[in-house]
């Protein structure tokens, strides 16, 4: 083992101490399947935020996707606002609406004929409208294996039990879901851009904690561009941006070396957690903090 990765080996801790969380116990917040989503973490997000001194002010996460964080911490009431963030225009869409318009696309989703003319039709219908576009998109994404949302994602076909296209489709659920983010939207607010600019803006904010949960294409590895559509990001000018914020903050990273390597230089703290993919296949994902907080 090189003395880079033993010297790295001892800094992390595993901190779990009771095997891999069941997301089943954990409360599903977003209507969003999204890859790579962090329900699995959400005991480590509690526990972060709560060795906190105090209650954070503001709840940021740049890199939203179907921001379970900040759900989490504005439904539990762990932070007073959240801001999240996201460049796709699609999950734009779909956010600005569910935040703005919540009641409609509640309805919208409970009163669809779930029939597969009415879904091809649809999929071709014109995304120009906003409202339009947030419905496809949640459509798609509950519909596509994985809930990927890249051009070229595949749709389901035999799905949970044989119920092909449906398996994921629990409109009531869906509802309900839409409706509560809808219900806190004075205590959230929606940023259509890009995630590095958002933590430059908000990195004089009073009281701010940022999760960071990048798209997974760090070390060379090309998932995230099978799994995004916007997936490039400069991961090292991340980090340089994080090491020169006095805020606490969470970065969650697919485990390589890379990653460790730059934890290393901006002496952050690391620590790995298992999980388990959607292939129920039990890997390792790194927690990355400026200080020990586990």
């Amino acid at each position: 083992m090189p003395a880079s990765t033993q010297a790295l080996s001892i800094v992390s801790a595993a901190i779990r101490r009771n095997g891999i969380t069941n997301v089943a116990s954990v409360p599903q917040r977003s209507p969003l399947r999204y890859p790579g989503g962090k329900t699995w973490l959400i005991p480590e997000i509690r526990q972060w935020l709560g060795s906190l001194p105090e209650r954070p002010r503001l709840f940021v996460e740049p890199f939203a996707g179907g921001a379970i964080a900040a759900l989490t911490a504005i439904f539990e009431s762990l932070a007073d606002q959240a801001i999240i963030c996201d460049i796709d225009d699609n999950l734009s869409a779909l956010w600005e609406v569910i935040l703005n318009e919540g009641s409609w696309l509640a309805y919208r989703v409970e009163t669809f004929p779930f029939e597969p003319d009415r879904i091809q039709s649809m999929l071709l219908s014109s995304v120009e409208d906003r409202r339009n576009r947030a419905f496809v998109t949640l459509l798609l994404n509950r519909i596509r294996r994985g809930g990927i949302l890249a051009p070229g994602a595949s749709i389901m076909k035999n799905g949970e039990q044989g119920k092909g296209m449906a398996s994921r489709w629990y409109p009531q659920t869906l509802a309900r879901r839409i409706r509560d983010i809808h219900g806190v939207r004075d205590r959230i607010r929606y940023l259509h851009g890009d995630g590095l600019a958002l933590i430059a803006s908000t990195a004089l904010e009073h009281g701010a904690v940022f999760f960071i949960d990048p798209p997974y294409t760090a070390g060379g590895r090309n998932a995230g561009s099978r799994l995004y559509a916007h997936n490039r990001l400069d991961h090292a000018k991340l980090f340089e941006m994080m090491a020169s914020i006095d805020h606490p903050f969470l970065m969650t990273y697919d485990d390589c070396e890379a990653i460790r390597r730059m934890a290393a230089e901006h002496d952050f703290a690391i620590y790995n957690v298992p999980m388990r993919n959607s292939h129920n296949q039990t890997r390792i994902e790194l927690l990355i903090t400026p200080s020990p907080v586990f």
